[in-house]
């Protein structure tokens, strides 16, 4: 018997050690608009639980392009963003159903980039997802679903996913906003939208790697290009929305031309989604194809290569807003790249 409290005793102990280890790590590496967001927008789900009917789920580029004060005005909607850095597909079915578990969801919309689509997502990118759930039933089911066991590490120790411990500088910034008692004045606009970049404008010159292949659509390998994952849960959104009545819409935001001269076969792409999201019964927009892309949407309404900034989220919201209200939504688009390019 006292073995067994021996044990018992040691194991408190060394989980007490590796739980104050994981709150100091996350305290000096997990960037500090990463915490804003997180701990934000959960609070504000918590006290708006029972009500939001619509999400919008995706990556960054979602928690940029979607801002769901506007568009419930515009709608009559309560809705919320649940877009996370880099999100797997994976991650927003999870998201998805963790908000369904709280709220009478009754529309989806899936915000869609190449890198979304092509690229395995790291650790750090499942997190990202992983952290903004609020239920630990769904928390637990998408630990479970993670088939690499690194991954699965990775959402339950922070400590797995810091790259390199010396980053004095980091640290230096994360410990000086955290301890800001204004914390969450900066970023947080209110139901998951973000604009951290409001006032920047994209220069023109691409500061990434363009040669990778996550940002390329091969139009010569059609959707076996698509990382399996990836597809596997689009599937599976699409399959869970219809069972519950919720209506599923793809979207795919504008993108800055450097960004679409260095990306492929977009009308190759735009054919493999249109086909997927009939077969899931949902309705698809692409608004690299708005007639009006280069004119309304140029270099100063984005932040990079494919982030709206504050001008460029006014823009596209009110654009989307207005294509899908119309009676006739395909008048604001061109059939392909092709016939855009033609004017």
């Amino acid at each position: 018997m006292r073995s067994i409290r021996k044990i018992l005793v040691r194991l408190c102990v060394v989980l007490a050690f590796v739980i104050a280890l994981e709150s100091i790590v996350r305290f000096c590496y997990e960037d500090w608009k990463t915490v804003e967001m997180v701990t934000l927008s959960k609070q504000e789900r918590g006290e708006l639980r029972g009500t939001i009917d619509t999400i919008y789920c995706g990556t960054s580029v979602t928690y940029y392009a979607m801002n769901p004060r506007y568009l419930d005005k515009q709608f009559g909607t309560s809705s919320f963003n649940l877009g996370t850095g880099s999100q797997p597909l994976i991650g927003s079915y999870f998201l998805v159903r963790d908000a369904v578990a709280e709220n009478p969801v009754k529309n989806v919309y899936l915000v869609l980039t190449l890198a979304s689509l092509k690229s395995e997502r790291n650790g750090l990118q499942h997190t990202s997802a992983y952290s903004n759930m609020r239920t630990w039933r769904w928390k637990l089911r998408y630990l479970l679903a993670m088939q690499d066991q690194d991954t699965a590490l990775s959402l339950l120790f922070y400590s797995t996913n810091v790259d390199s411990w010396m980053q004095p500088e980091l640290i230096r910034e994360n410990i000086e906003y955290k301890l800001n008692p204004n914390l969450g004045t900066k970023c947080y606009v209110g139901r998951g939208f973000r604009n951290d970049g409001a006032n920047k404008v994209f220069n023109g010159v691409p500061k990434r790697d363009t040669a990778r292949q996550k940002d390329y659509w091969d139009g010569t390998k059609g959707a076996e290009q698509i990382d399996e994952q990836a597809l596997e849960y689009m599937y599976k959104l699409g399959d869970f929305c219809e069972k519950k009545g919720i209506h599923l819409t793809v979207v795919i935001p504008p993108w800055t031309q450097v960004f679409i001269d260095m990306a492929g076969d977009l009308d190759g792409m735009d054919r493999c989604l249109r086909g997927l999201t009939q077969e899931m019964g949902a309705d698809y927009y692409n608004f690299l194809l708005y007639k009006e892309r280069t004119t309304v949407f140029t270099n100063e309404k984005f932040k990079d290569w494919m982030h709206f900034n504050k001008e460029g989220t006014k823009a596209f919201n009110r654009l989307f807003a207005q294509v899908l209200k119309s009676d006739r939504p395909e008048e604001y688009f061109y059939d392909s790249m092709e016939q855009f390019a033609e004017g």
